[in-house]
């Protein structure tokens, strides 16, 4: 009996000694180190009917790929969102494969799902605008009952400056004028609406609105700057 657990056991080695090392889940790095990243712009169980719903109708609006693995092409395009924000720039997602840091982008480093900032964002390159839908978790609570204003201004901020970057590449806010119409209630879903204005060389002026999903109710307008910046100092330069 002892001698067949021993050749069990032997056997057992040898399997184990033949196959790759895998490392435990929990000491696996995320993503930029990970070969699949996650886009966190995908449904989930969180999200709201209405929050489906008009994911749905901005998705149909999109490109898709047909039976014959052609490209169907249509105004709009949905935008993956990544935990690194240098992700939504022109050749952000190869040059992020290339920058092995540790980096978060805040709205996207919660584990727990609907939370915080759940949101999607379609863009239309052709119109130089883009519409957010985002619905507001609740650990983003101001007032009682409302979101931060500071999560508003997150994520006007958030996809003014996604819009700036799928247009022109790495950018940084230079400057965010926000005035706040109505309260915004925790838990509700809204839609951010932003447009580019004009640009300046390396200045790009944006407008944005937060509405209701059926756009009745104005929640808040806001100004935008952003500055086209170098990336050199990410691999080191000093220039």
């Amino acid at each position: 009996m002892l001698g067949h657990i021993a050749r069990s056991l032997g056997r057992l080695q040898l399997l184990q000694s033949s196959l790759p090392s895998i490392r435990p889940v929990s000491t696996m790095a995320l993503w930029p180190f990970s070969s699949q990243p996650r886009d966190f712009s995908q449904p989930n169980s969180t999200w709201s009917p209405e929050m489906c719903k008009v994911y749905d109708h901005y998705n149909a609006l999109c490109d898709t790929d047909t039976e014959n693995k052609e490209r169907k092409r249509a105004p709009w395009r949905k935008l993956p969102s990544y935990n690194r924000s240098i992700k939504y720039a022109t050749g952000g997602i190869h040059l992020s494969k290339m920058i092995k840091a540790q980096a978060r982008l805040f709205t996207r480093n919660i584990k727990e799902q609907g939370a915080t900032f759940e949101y999607v964002v379609f863009v239309n390159k052709e119109e130089k605008r883009c519409v957010c839908v985002f619905q507001a978790g609740h650990l983003l609570e101001g007032a009682p009952g409302y979101v931060h204003g500071g999560a508003i201004a997150t994520m006007i901020d958030t996809v003014t400056g996604t819009l700036a970057g799928f247009l022109s590449g790495p950018i940084m806010t230079a400057n965010l004028n926000i005035n706040y119409r109505n309260p915004m209630p925790l838990g509700s879903v809204v839609l951010i609406h932003s447009a580019l204005d004009q640009i300046e060389r390396k200045k790009q002026f944006i407008t944005c609105k937060v509405t209701s999903t059926d756009e009745s109710k104005l929640y808040t307008e806001a100004t935008a700057l952003f500055v086209s910046i170098s990336v050199d100092h990410l691999f080191g330069s000093q220039n």
